[in-house]
């Protein structure tokens, strides 16, 4: 688990650490410094084919995201390489290090510019904010930023790109395109949200003597998986059966969409369930036989009403089954909503709730309701899957205001319903009501594929039927999902991926 921290939290943590660990500020500096210039030499040793030599500037602006600049700058010079500096804003209103590290600079002969020279570099540091920007850039410090964007310079960001809000990733008028940023300490959270992590590039974690320590009462809001997909799926006992690793009821499917029950019931078996019974329309039954035969199948003839033999038999699968999952491809019918309120009466059993289940929960307030009783007084078993435009729906608002805010808009929809919700964009979001957030940063664009969806929706069903606490399986699943799409994209074309591909990419971790 890595932390994915803010501006606020980072600031408390560092001055824990000066303040009641006793670790001085300028140590602190000092190590940052080692740490860039290391990243420094290897970048100048892929240009220049030694790390010895090369041309470095450092633009740096008043506070200690440019003290560290100028500390980089002074022990640039002690290796012999030729550094300049760029100091941009008023250092009368600097801080006492970042002053402290201009004058021991001045001490060595090294008198900064105040804007950029038209010289030629192979590396530029950018030291202009790190992680204390909150309002958009303008005057000197755009075009400065403007100007190192437009050098053909290898660009070395520390702690953030100048320009990226630490906390949401955002561009605050313009931001430095940076190919590596040595962020100090602990990750920020805005180098892994879009559009920041566009600007990021490489994200390289220095070391500074900040550690979990210096982490005092409540710890970082949200983290992140960053390795181990293959510990992400249940051990498997070596003496177990189909029934020892889980049975799963999967409610998907529709006459004009058999392929999510496949989809789901297929990455359900490949994440590891046992055994997996569909319920489906009995107008798609060969098909999903011929796609899927280790299935099970119980099927209904009508979207309209359920018989009471159907709704009878349905409820004796549930009874068998260890977790339930339903929405894929389902529609919003009436037997589909018969199904939906069945399986949310069922308070015993994992519940995930994707696509039009989620359509059905939005439409229908007895439902809400049902589901708000079933959490009621207990720690809430149902996993909901909502991409921004049904989280948007969830909530009766505009997906233009959920994408404004997603975490706070997923973490919303976990209040109202007392779910563990995981919201799908571009990056992925699992909360709950209260606690820190999960923030998937695994996967890639070619995932942007219909079916996407169902694959998830059938590994994390699959985790739950196999005894994986809820939170937990949500989780891994979207990490699993995630990293099985990696997988496939490096089989793939320069394209898209198939929701096939990714599920079979899970075979490949």
């Amino acid at each position: 688990m890595e932390y994915l921290v803010t501006g606020k939290e980072m600031q408390a943590y560092d001055t824990y650490t000066i303040e009641h660990i006793g670790i001085p500020a300028p140590v602190l500096m000092e190590r940052a410094a080692l740490e860039t210039v290391r990243c420094i030499q290897e970048a100048l040793l892929n240009r220049k084919g030694q790390k010895g030599t090369g041309r470095v500037l450092c633009v740096c602006g008043t506070g200690n995201n440019g003290g560290d600049g100028l500390c980089v700058a002074r022990l640039l010079a002690d290796l012999g390489l030729d550094v300049d500096a760029v100091l941009i804003g008023n250092i009368q209103k600097a801080g006492r290090e970042t002053k402290l590290q201009l004058s021991i600079l001045e001490k060595y002969g090294i008198y900064p510019f105040f804007e950029i020279p038209d010289n030629t570099y192979d590396v530029i540091v950018d030291a202009l904010f790190g992680t204390g920007l909150s309002r958009e850039v303008t005057g000197a410090y755009k075009e400065a930023i403007e100007v190192i964007n437009a050098r053909k310079a290898y660009r070395i960001s520390i702690d953030m790109p100048s320009g990226i809000d630490a906390d949401t990733g955002a561009v605050l008028g313009t931001a430095v395109k940076a190919e590596e940023t040595v962020t100090l300490a602990f990750r920020k959270r805005g180098l892994y949200l879009y559009p920041g992590c566009v600007y990021a590039g490489k994200i390289r974690l220095a070391d500074i003597g900040i550690t979990r320590r210096s982490i005092c009462g409540t710890p970082p809001g949200m983290y992140t998986k960053l390795t181990g997909a293959g510990d992400a799926f249940p051990q498997r006992k070596p003496d177990g059966n189909k029934g020892t690793f889980g049975k799963l009821l999967l409610v998907a499917g529709s006459e004009s969409m058999a392929g999510a029950a496949v989809l789901a019931g297929y990455s359900a078996y490949k994440a590891g369930a046992g055994m997996v019974k569909l319920v489906i329309p009995e107008k798609i039954r060969e098909i999903v036989q011929k796609k899927l035969p280790e299935a099970l199948i119980q099927t209904y003839e009508s979207p309209e009403r359920l018989s009471q033999e159907e709704e009878d038999k349905f409820l004796d699968n549930l009874e068998w089954a260890q977790t339930a999952a339903i929405g894929p491809g389902l529609s919003v019918c009436e037997s589909a909503r018969r199904f939906v309120r069945l399986v949310i009466a069922q308070k015993s059993k994992p519940l995930v709730m994707d696509a039009d289940a989620l359509n059905i929960l939005a439409m229908d307030g007895e439902i809400q309701k049902l589901l708000k009783q079933r959490n009621k007084g207990a720690e809430s078993n149902v996993i909901l899957t909502p991409h921004m435009g049904e989280l948007a729906r969830l909530l009766g608002v505009r997906t233009e205001e959920v994408v404004a805010d997603e975490p706070g808009s997923v973490r919303e929809a976990a209040k109202r319903t007392g779910c563990i919700v995981a919201g799908k964009s571009a990056r992925t979001y699992v909360c709950e009501a209260d606690g820190s957030m999960f923030l998937n940063t695994a996967g890639n664009s070619k995932m942007a594929t219909a079916g996407s969806g169902d694959v998830l929706t059938g590994i994390i069903a699959a985790l739950l039927a196999q005894g994986m606490p809820p939170r937990m399986a949500a989780e891994n699943g979207v990490f699993l999902h995630a990293c099985a799409g990696d997988a496939a994209a490096g089989q793939a074309g320069p394209a898209g991926l198939t929701a096939s591909e990714i599920a079979k990419g899970l075979k490949l971790l």
